[in-house]
């Protein structure tokens, strides 16, 4: 490991990982533990809502992916900065160009079906600025897509629910598109009626923490902004922003808990590593 960071100077995870063959868990923790290799990571850190982990709240990137793919490691304080630098660059170019395909398609549909019924938001890690593009696998057709997947929540107007169907169809049918470019990209998409959407501001299972979450945290892409204005400032009012910065806090420490934990075990259990390293397919990201 030292003697590839004096050859390259710096190098992501994933660079690290690919070059030593080293298993990620034990490569990560090895650097973790030098004294000679820095770490330092690109980006930020967000919350997560996990049904794994006890209070549901742990951080996002998970351990695993944000050595692999945001961590840059050397040997060198000034060359390490530099790395990261580029890689921020890189985060937010992705994050850019993925947000302006977002916002494409949120047009076709807008255009097709009409702009005052409906209001479409993106949540997920792309309006967070955080998108990557290391190939992963769609979860319906096992087919390797481009990095971070597009979460995109279309939330009808009241008395508009008869375009629930229409607006399912147009979105469907612009996923298999994304799927069959050169550069697949992976759509993932929900489509709520007003009354649904105000109900889960109670915020009384996993499933509204999720949804509401995502309305914190997306960026709205076009349509009616009223109808996220309203359900917003009825989030404030019910003090829901409130308790998710507080699972924000809780994620944080259950971060460090799982980092000592993780740290002063050479082997752990495949059971421990999902729970609190590994990143997992999740098909619970919106709500």
């Amino acid at each position: 490991m030292v003697e590839y960071l004096e050859a390259h100077r710096t190098a992501l995870g994933k660079e690290l990982q690919e070059a030593l063959g080293t298993e990620t868990f034990h490569l990560w923790r090895a650097c973790m533990l030098s004294p000679r290799v820095l770490l330092r990571r690109a980006g930020r850190r967000y919350l997560r809502l996990d049904r794994r982990v006890p209070g549901y709240a742990r951080l996002s990137p998970s351990i695993q992916r944000e050595f692999l793919t945001y961590t840059v490691a050397g040997l060198v304080e000034e060359e390490v900065e530099t790395a990261v630098e580029e890689v921020e660059r890189h985060i937010a170019e992705t994050s850019r160009r993925k947000l302006s395909l977002a916002r494409s398609i949120a047009s076709e549909v807008l255009r097709a079906l009409g702009e005052d019924r409906m209001c479409i938001i993106i949540g997920g890690d792309v309006p967070l600025g955080m998108a990557h593009s290391d190939p992963r696998q769609e979860r319906s057709t096992g087919e390797l897509v481009a990095g971070s997947d597009l979460d995109i929540v279309v939330i009808l107007a009241e008395g508009a629910e008869e375009l629930e169907e229409a607006v399912d169809e147009l979105l469907f049918r612009i996923k298999l598109r994304l799927l069959a470019m050169p550069r697949k990209e992976e759509l993932d998409y929900l489509v709520k009626t007003w009354s649904s959407a105000w109900a889960q501001l109670e915020f009384s299972s996993f499933r509204d923490m999720v949804a509401c979450k995502v309305l914190r945290e997306a960026a709205f892409l076009g349509g009616a902004r009223e109808l996220l204005d309203e359900l917003r400032e009825e989030m404030r009012r019910r003090s829901v922003v409130e308790r998710l910065e507080e699972l924000e806090r809780r994620a944080e420490a259950y971060r460090e808990e799982c980092e000592r934990l993780l740290l002063g075990v050479e082997a752990p259990e495949e059971e421990l590593l999902l729970r609190t390293f590994t990143t997992a397919m999740e098909a619970e990201e919106v709500f």
